[in-house]
């Protein structure tokens, strides 16, 4: 009668750390990440996500510069993650789980900006906010109202300009992709407000602004369980509420007629 008793305590035993493993999984997940994010990062950046060992995502490069239009820009399509299991590549409509981590690829707005001074010097163009300072590309990783939003600045021409990303507006007739945009004097009142298409060079408030459209991968970080100890502990608390359920067949006394 002991040794059953202590086998159905060892059950629930059994039972009660594959519980505990599980609810540890659960809360290590919810930790890593927490609510699903964006992961901000420019053109030939590579981020390396806390507490993520061996994983990076890197994001492509865009092949711009002295010769190069930016009406002809060639918009990479794919990204790569590297993990512990190796690297993969992955596109628009993917879910790449390594690790804790879970990546969702999307594809969304991206604009390549070439600023110049009213004589056709060009002038750098910066990001304060962004996730790269010195960088020519828009992710459009805010938000005004629903449309995506972004920000830069031109130091040179003391400038600012905020930019808003339209697919188009069928309501107006318009079916192509263009940018409303405010240009500001640095620290001051807004100079100019007007749209922008792919392509089309805007002279205004004594800025050249020609802007390139097009569509970049956009990766979303979220966490789940680890695979092995979360199976591991449904696998024991399986396994304890079977051999809890034998052992109390076992202990059952038997009818006799």
């Amino acid at each position: 009668m002991f040794a059953r008793r202590r086998d159905g305590n060892g059950s629930i035993a059994l039972a009660a750390t594959g519980g505990a493993l599980l609810a540890a999984c659960v809360a290590f997940a919810a930790f890593l990440v927490g609510q699903p994010e964006r992961i901000p990062a420019a053109p030939g950046q590579t981020y390396r996500p806390p507490h993520g060992s061996g994983v990076a995502i890197e994001f492509p490069e865009v092949a711009v510069g002295a010769g190069v239009p930016a009406s002809s820009l060639t918009w990479p399509g794919s990204i790569g993650i590297d993990g512990p299991g190796g690297r993969t590549t992955a596109s628009p409509g993917d879910t790449i789980r390594t690790g804790a981590f879970v990546f969702r690829v999307e594809s969304g707005p991206i604009a390549y900006v070439d600023a110049r001074a009213p004589r056709e010097t060009p002038v750098t163009v910066t990001q304060p906010d962004g996730s790269a300072f010195l960088s020519p590309f828009l992710t459009f990783g805010g938000l005004d109202g629903e449309q995506p939003e972004d920000y830069f600045a031109v130091p040179a021409l003391h400038r600012t300009v905020q930019v808003d990303y339209w697919a188009g507006l069928p309501s107006r007739g318009i079916d192509v992709p263009f940018l409303a945009l405010r240009i500001a004097e640095e620290n001051g009142g807004p100079l100019f407000e007007g749209v922008a298409v792919s392509g089309r060079t805007l002279r205004k408030a004594g800025i050249v602004l020609t802007f390139s459209l097009g569509t970049y991968p956009i990766v979303t970080a979220s966490s789940a369980p680890p695979l092995v100890p979360f199976w591991a502990g449904i696998a024991m608390v399986l396994a304890g509420v079977v051999s809890a359920f034998l052992s109390i067949g076992v202990r059952r006394p038997k009818v006799h007629a």
